[in-house]
């Protein structure tokens, strides 16, 4: 009996294990390592108009207003060399700096959600708006609990306007070479077109 209930429970942390990582590694289903064409589909399949379509010089896809629980936020879906998603972030509007209160409110409310999903953060936020630098990533918090991703939330301040953003990269994604896709396909026998 001992050894059944023992099984039972390996089974089971091993199935929340693999549920959990299968979490991280995506964006509302949209799991890292699709191509472009199929990130905005599965977009398209959520309900809305991704900008930046294929065949665009552009590095991203994005969706202008998504709702993250109840803050309306821009997501950015990010691309290596490969034309694989490798990165994603959330990003609020622009607001001046008599509204900078808000910027902190939203940059807390998406570390509270990133909190949830990827867990305990390093370390307490300690940014405070008199360390707030321009056009750079002010980190607010960051988590490095999950091995293969890179995760933070930052402030920043940019022509005189704030705005919070939230960053997930995958480490193998970003880092793969250019060419790295087609070298691992199977070798195909060069044909003729016509």
């Amino acid at each position: 009996m001992q050894k059944k209930a023992f099984l039972f429970i390996i089974l089971t942390l091993f199935f929340v294990t693999d549920v959990f990582s299968q979490k991280q590694d995506q964006f509302a289903g949209i799991v890292f390592g699709l191509s472009r064409q199929e990130v905005i589909e599965e977009i398209m399949l959520l309900g809305y108009d991704p900008y930046g379509q294929v065949g665009s010089a552009s590095d991203r896809v994005i969706i202008p207003v998504y709702i993250l629980a109840e803050l309306p936020v821009q997501v950015d879906f990010l691309f290596n060399k490969n034309e694989k998603f490798f990165a994603f972030e959330i990003r609020t509007g622009r607001m001046e700096q008599a509204r900078l209160n808000k910027v902190f409110d939203a940059v807390a409310y998406m570390s509270d959600h990133f909190t949830a999903r990827y867990g305990k953060p390093s370390k307490e936020p300690t940014l405070k708006d008199y360390d707030l630098k321009a056009n750079v990533h002010n980190i607010y918090q960051e988590w490095f609990g999950v091995k293969f991703l890179d995760i933070y939330t930052a402030i920043i301040q940019k022509d005189g306007r704030y705005y919070s953003i939230g960053s997930v990269t995958h480490r193998t994604l970003a880092k793969e070479k250019h060419g790295d896709a087609k070298r691992n396909q199977p070798n195909k026998e060069k044909r003729p077109a016509f």
